[in-house]
């Protein structure tokens, strides 16, 4: 890689860090060669540094440089520090994993490393693409800036189940032989589906072109508001009494086009050739199926709503519009992610509200339109954090207006 694709990686991996509502502190690190990698430096706000704190640094200078060595895989190294992943690193060697992206990263246990050290950090990485550092934060060692961004996310938002669950109980943990097996299917099969760098774009009809350019737009909102990240949750429409069209497997919401959009027969599941659908298009075609009034569907991965699915927890609105809108938020039975069994689960608790948890998973909201359901999971989102205490006062007036 050379200096100016380096340089571009690390700027997008700064644009992945919204400051929306907590202020992650850290360093994102960038390989350029075998000889040195760019450095943001330091340990600063991650969503507010410039191109012009950028640092070269020589592989062989510092313990990134070492991790640099050591990962051949790793591309972006991210060290990021916030008060929860600092509180629940303390004092131990593994932390149950509660949540399936979180299992699909690093398996049944988040490994804790003892200290700061590259040997102690390398340890804890093995096999596994991040880790939290005693006392100190987390890392995440990934072959691209999206995927680096998005794991140390995912191991914020873990951190911050396991604090505010509490409130709630206390998280349950996933049972460790399902968590291995999310891992081993995320690197068998997970990461290699859609790797084809593009495909045909066949012409749409107006109403179609519309439809599925709401859904790139949408998926890349998801992501801006802090509603998912990388490439989880999933999104659709109905388009007529036969078809949906949903968002593809794996893909990255920003590297996602309109011909990318999978156009599926909610009937039969038959989508011929095009990219894989969501693994979840079980889901979203049963309940097109058999919510009549259902015209878009959202599926999150949001940092409160991840809190009640870590504790397998449902809550109520309160009263009010959105109470009378929505109607409870409740947990559905567990089941494994894609399949009929999970399907049946959601929709079936869905014919009593709008939106509920998928328990360790994250949440599925539907109504008439992408915008209405869009604004519901935001409205559910916010409700969720306030019920927790999450401290929103960090919100910045620019999240605002993107």
């Amino acid at each position: 890689m050379d200096m100016e694709k380096a340089a571009e990686m690390l700027t997008n991996a700064v644009k992945g860090f919204h400051g929306r509502f907590k202020i992650m502190y850290g360093q994102i690190c960038v390989r350029v060669d075998k000889k040195v990698y760019l450095s943001t430096g330091g340990n600063k706000i991650l969503a507010r540094i410039e191109p012009d704190e950028y640092e070269v640094c020589e592989m062989d200078r510092d313990g990134m440089g070492e991790l640099f060595r050591k990962l051949p895989d790793a591309n972006v190294i991210i060290f990021g520090i916030s008060p929860d992943t600092v509180n629940v690193s303390r004092d131990r060697d593994q932390i149950p994993v509660t949540l399936e992206d979180l299992a699909r990263l690093t398996g049944s246990g988040l490994k804790v490393a003892a200290d700061a050290s590259p040997a102690s950090i390398l340890a804890a990485l093995r096999d596994s693409d991040v880790c939290l550092i005693n006392g100190a934060g987390a890392i995440a060692a990934c072959s691209n800036d999206k995927k680096a961004v998005a794991a140390i996310q995912i191991v914020e938002k873990a951190c911050e189940a396991e604090m505010h669950g509490r409130l709630l109980g206390g998280t349950v943990p996933i049972p460790a032989d399902a968590a291995e097996r999310y891992r081993k299917n995320f690197i068998s099969d997970y990461t290699m589906r859609n790797e084809e760098p593009h495909v045909d774009f066949i012409g749409f009809n107006e109403e179609e072109f519309a439809a599925r350019s709401m859904l790139v737009d949408f998926g890349q909102n998801i992501v801006r508001k802090d509603l998912s990240y990388g490439s989880w949750g999933n999104l659709s429409v109905r388009l007529n009494d036969q078809e949906m069209l949903i968002t593809p497997s794996s893909m990255d919401y920003f590297d996602i086009k309109v011909e990318d959009i999978v156009k599926v027969n909610y009937h039969t599941l038959e989508y011929g050739s095009q990219r894989m659908p969501s693994s979840e298009v079980r889901t979203h075609a049963l309940a097109y199926r058999e919510l009549p009034d259902c015209g878009a569907m959202i599926q999150t991965r949001s940092n409160a709503i991840s809190v009640f699915a870590a504790c397998e927890a449902g809550f109520r609105l309160g009263g009010g519009e959105l109470q009378d809108l929505i109607g409870d938020v409740r947990a559905t039975s567990y089941a494994p992610p894609g399949t009929e069994e999970l399907a049946v689960a959601v929709v079936r608790t869905l014919k009593k509200t709008h939106a509920c948890i998928i328990p360790h998973h994250g949440s599925v909201f539907y109504g008439p339109s992408l915008q209405v359901v869009f604004a519901i999971a935001e409205a559910v989102e916010l409700k969720a954090r306030n019920l927790l205490n999450f401290d929103a006062s960090l919100q910045s007036p620019e999240s605002d207006e993107e």
